[in-house]
């Protein structure tokens, strides 16, 4: 994995100072990006995530994708119902960080593995502490999400108490996103207005401060490519090595 040879930081630079929030397009090389995205192709134990009950929850993506329709509406209508009370996602995940950590990363996905040493080498986090002007970065956490229709995460501002985030970021993953297809990651004015929106870019990262207001709007469920991406931290501190 390395990034782009042409990559320019200077104008994430100028947004991030003046807006905290920017994006970097054409992130990796041409050779990096084929290498991952063949190998999200190959990943097949997605995890499908929410909160029920206050509680995270794991699941069996395809499990669930199988259930018989009356199960899946009632599970759905539960989703929906947290939604409506505070903060609630729904979305798939392959979680680099917890499985680099436990050690299964590199037998299963050897090139995600690459990717996940790579994010946490001196040349990534060298480039995010210069164009953050953040010298106490040192380490990422990361996830593979995916996105499909009817998946959505509200609005929160990732501010954790111990989890020591300075910035968050999105690598996007999927070519010819249209805006109306939602999965847009949108940033809120004090008053609950989007003031900004990025539509998912192939190759391009979205790179943003801790704490600040964002949402990842509904995809729309007549999408049938997946919101893919890579997402994730930049924290400070010693690195737990366990759940993020």
């Amino acid at each position: 994995m390395r990034l782009s040879e042409t990559l320019d930081l200077e104008p994430a630079r100028a947004g991030l100072r003046s807006d905290g929030r920017a994006r970097i397009a054409g992130l990796l090389a041409p050779d990096a990006l084929r290498q991952l995205t063949g190998a999200i192709s190959d990943v097949s134990k997605w995890l499908l995530v929410t909160r029920l009950g206050e509680k995270h929850l794991n699941l069996d993506a395809a499990a669930m994708r199988d259930l018989p329709p009356a199960q899946r509406a009632e599970f759905d209508g539960r989703v929906a119902t947290a939604a409506r009370a505070g903060f609630q996602y729904l979305y798939e995940t392959y979680p680099l960080y917890d499985k680099a950590h436990a050690g299964t990363l590199e037998a299963e996905a050897p090139v995600l593995a690459r990717l996940f040493a790579f994010l946490n080498g001196e040349t990534f986090l060298g480039a995010m502490r210069d164009v953050l002007d953040a010298p106490q970065i040192s380490f990422a956490d990361g996830q593979l999400t995916c996105y499909r229709g009817g998946h959505f995460l509200t609005r929160h501002d990732d501010g954790v108490a111990g989890k020591n985030r300075v910035a968050a970021f999105v690598l996007g993953l999927t070519a010819g996103w249209q805006g109306d297809w939602g999965g847009q990651l949108q940033f809120y004015d004090p008053d609950g207005n989007v003031e900004a929106a990025y539509v998912p870019r192939m190759n391009t990262l979205s790179l943003f401060k801790v704490p600040q207001p964002h949402a990842v709007s509904m995809v729309a469920s007549y999408v049938t490519t997946p919101r893919l991406a890579i997402t994730g931290w930049l924290r400070s501190g010693e690195d737990p090595g366990i759940d993020m």
